[in-house]
């Protein structure tokens, strides 16, 4: 049987399972002019319209989509909405990337950051055991965390470090069995000191960065991060290119 034309989603080729955590608490509703949730959904619907371009991410990842903001969600692709994450099947929520079509984000809420990265770990360490018992070659998956504030607790309090010490050491534990790459992107208002406490090399500023051009930077720095690097390597990697991008932005707007 001839293989060729056959992408993912069809039983053959190599897997790469990505989760995009994303932060829809009630500072993305701001600033009431031009929220920043819609500038958002833009990017989003954008870049996935666009992603047929791109062969290799076409036909490797497959994405999850998490909101999180007083609760935690996951896009299911069956019914296209967020369902909460207690009824998410990661065999069924991680999809082809060229598939995925992303809801409509709406801004609210508090930021329960930490909630949402143990649910994603959970879903990204589910799908990856899968893909591997199903002998589908996998790369390691990759975790992108955007926000644009500080985690919270139930009430919205701001969580200190040690609040935040058992998610970091499960995220760098994971790291270091070379389970996933996670790495947090603040932007605009983003405490980046709080969140350097979950993920002290893992964190970027991209404070100025319009979405279409993070969203690139995801997917682009997952395809090519070699699966061989260690987790480190690769946060020094996507530091780099996000400071290159940053800088770009600024030639940019200077040129205007």
């Amino acid at each position: 049987m001839s293989l060729e034309g056959i992408e993912l989603g069809q039983g053959y080729g190599e897997r790469q399972p990505v989760v995009l955590l994303l932060d829809t608490s009630a500072s993305m509703g701001r600033p009431v002019e031009h929220p920043r949730i819609d500038e958002l959904n833009e990017a989003l619907a954008r870049w996935f319209d666009g992603i047929r371009a791109r062969e290799r991410l076409r036909t490797r990842m497959e994405v999850c989509l998490i909101t999180f903001d007083s609760e935690v969600r996951v896009h299911d692709p069956g019914p296209g909405r967020l369902v909460p994450v207690e009824e998410a099947d990661a065999d069924r929520v991680f999809v082809p990337v060229r598939e995925l079509r992303p809801p409509t984000l709406r801004a609210g809420g508090l930021t329960r950051l930490t909630d949402a990265v143990e649910a994603a770990l959970g879903l990204v360490r589910s799908r990856h055991r899968t893909l591997q018992q199903q002998r589908v070659p996998v790369r390691r998956p990759f975790v992108w965390v955007l926000t644009d504030g500080a985690p919270s607790d139930a009430q919205g309090r701001p969580l200190d470090t040690p609040a935040l010490a058992d998610t970091a050491a499960k995220v760098r534990r994971g790291e270091e069995d070379r389970e996933w790459v996670f790495q947090v992107i603040g932007v605009r208002d983003a405490d980046l000191p709080t969140l350097r406490v979950l993920a002290p090399k893992a964190t970027s500023s991209l404070a100025h960065l319009d979405f279409g051009r993070i969203i690139d930077l995801f997917f682009h720095s997952t395809d090519d991060s070699s699966p061989d690097l260690a987790a480190d390597v690769i946060h020094a990697q996507i530091e780099e290119r996000a400071a290159k991008q940053a800088r770009m932005e600024r030639l940019e707007r200077d040129l205007l």
